[in-house]
């Protein structure tokens, strides 16, 4: 629906025998609503949030964020549900007639219980803990703890377990990680924080203050650790859309990839993949 141009009303009002012509004209905001739908997650939509609120904002232009699971963008965008998916899970195949575009990079974090006195994890035992080798804390300077994986976050479970595996796929990740229906980012925080044996993962940003995120090889994600290589659990944001962008949705993908998009997404401890000079 276009915006359009306030309409003009004619009245006459008797005034001591004489009609006065008097107009009143109606105002309207001028506001493009556009049937545009993106499908996100828990784990992409507070970036998505602030962008498309920015882009509203900055044009009149608002799209329609439609929450679902992240895994279910890749197929639905192929079909046509959205014009838009969004997803940070691992994309090896861009579906058929779609392309992809990666607006940043999300570090992947690893919580712990604040009681957990373990700060820290090489890399090496990271791949102990989701091989199943390391089955309690104590292995890695911690209590006499078992370890329980808190893994409800779809997207990052499927990154961080190829990342991860010793074994250079997903199967063997895969048979410790629990996956639930559920908000998997206040969730994630919430039972972490309850449970002292827990390690929980998360996107870096969206990690509770009740809890604490562990370092990896001495290494927090930031953009610098990662330009360096020394923190190493990252993955895409992506959007997938259908066919060529074009219209308000190369738009707004031009948007997200200019300086004021990605400033947005550095506010939220992303990593940028456009930088100013």
């Amino acid at each position: 629906m276009e915006g359009y141009l306030p309409k003009r009303i004619k009245m006459f009002v008797p005034l001591k025998g004489l009609f006065v012509c008097v107009f009143l004209v109606s105002v309207s905001l001028p506001v493009l609503a556009v049937d545009i739908k993106i499908g996100v997650d828990h784990c992409t939509s507070p970036v998505m949030e602030r962008l498309t609120e920015a882009f509203g904002k900055k044009t009149g232009t608002y799209f329609r964020l439609i929450p679902g699971l992240c895994p279910s963008w890749v197929k639905k965008i192929e079909e046509g549900e959205v014009h838009v998916g969004v997803t940070t899970q691992f994309v090896t195949d861009v579906p058929k007639g779609c392309t992809r575009v990666v607006i940043a990079k999300a570090p992947i974090a690893l919580i712990v219980n604040k009681k957990n006195k373990v700060k820290n994890l090489s890399f090496k035992q990271l791949q102990g803990i989701f091989s199943g080798e390391i089955t309690n804390w104590k292995e890695v300077g911690g209590k006499d703890l078992p370890i329980k994986l808190v893994m409800l976050q779809a997207c990052v479970t499927d990154t961080l377990s190829k990342q991860v595996s010793p074994y250079g796929t997903e199967l063997e990740a895969r048979k410790i990680f629990p996956f639930v229906r559920v908000n998997s980012v206040v969730d994630t925080n919430k039972i972490v924080a309850e449970e002292e044996a827990t390690l929980g993962q998360i996107i870096y940003g969206y990690a509770s203050p009740k809890v604490r995120v562990l370092k990896i090889d001495g290494y927090l994600p930031s953009e610098s650790n990662f330009l360096s290589s020394n923190y190493r659990l990252y993955e895409d944001y992506n959007l997938l859309v259908v066919g060529e962008p074009s219209g308000k949705v190369k738009e707004f993908i031009d948007f997200a990839l200019s300086p004021e998009g990605q400033k947005i997404v550095a506010g939220m401890k992303h990593i940028p993949v456009k930088r100013t000079p």
